[in-house]
């Protein structure tokens, strides 16, 4: 693999609930959009085929494409600073999970990991600029409390438990920057889901980061 990306789900105890939303809105607080990023996006919401995971239009002159400089700007959405260091100490360190005393293992979470590309990333634009409105949280990364996940559940069941023929390529070409042939497009549509039934069986929020490994 090349540069890992982790995207995990871990629910969280209502004792917890008030202590990890605070520390989720911090860190979504300190991950602001930058301009390059926003041009972007405005512009493939205008314009849906006007972006590809090989190269991204110039927000600075239409017409023209920016590559390595620009895409890793553009990129940030899914693995933003603030947030991504919340998710390194869930996933690497274990110091915020420990320090609420949520043990991760497979009864109350989810880690996918995918090679050089985010798999937020990959879903986002396999869902596709009229459908990606309805995706709650940060570029992948959403905080739900236990009482919001049963409403917030079949919404999103909606939204992403059938995805199209076209859906699922646009994720799997967006896939393929990287070594992801064992990631399938139809877990990247499942996983929020799954991570919501996982937390509302157990009467519990959840959490869903975006880190890079």
């Amino acid at each position: 693999m090349g540069v890992p990306f982790f995207w995990l789900s871990v629910c969280i105890p209502p004792e917890h609930s008030s202590e990890v939303a605070s520390s989720f809105d911090a860190a979504v607080a300190a991950s602001p959009v930058n301009p390059t990023a926003r041009q972007v996006l405005n512009r493939w919401r205008e314009d849906p085929g006007s972006l590809s995971p090989e190269a991204i239009p110039d927000p600075a002159h239409p017409g023209s494409w920016t590559f390595p400089e620009g895409t890793e700007e553009f990129e940030e959405l899914f693995r933003p600073e603030a947030l991504s260091a919340f998710g390194q100490g869930f996933i690497r360190t274990g110091t915020e999970a420990n320090g609420w005393g949520i043990q991760l293992d497979e009864d109350n979470g989810n880690l996918m990991i995918t090679d050089r590309v985010p798999a937020p990333a990959a879903l986002y634009f396999g869902l596709g600029a009229a459908q990606v409105a309805d995706l709650p949280g940060h570029f992948g990364a959403l905080f739900v409390a236990p009482s919001d996940v049963g409403e917030l559940l079949p919404a999103l069941e909606a939204v992403l438990e059938r995805p199209s023929p076209e859906m699922l390529a646009r994720a799997r070409r967006w896939l393929r920057g990287g070594n992801n042939t064992r990631v399938h497009p139809e877990e990247l549509f499942s996983f929020i889901p799954h991570a919501l039934r996982k937390a509302e069986a157990r009467k519990e929020g959840v959490l869903v980061l975006t880190a890079r490994g």
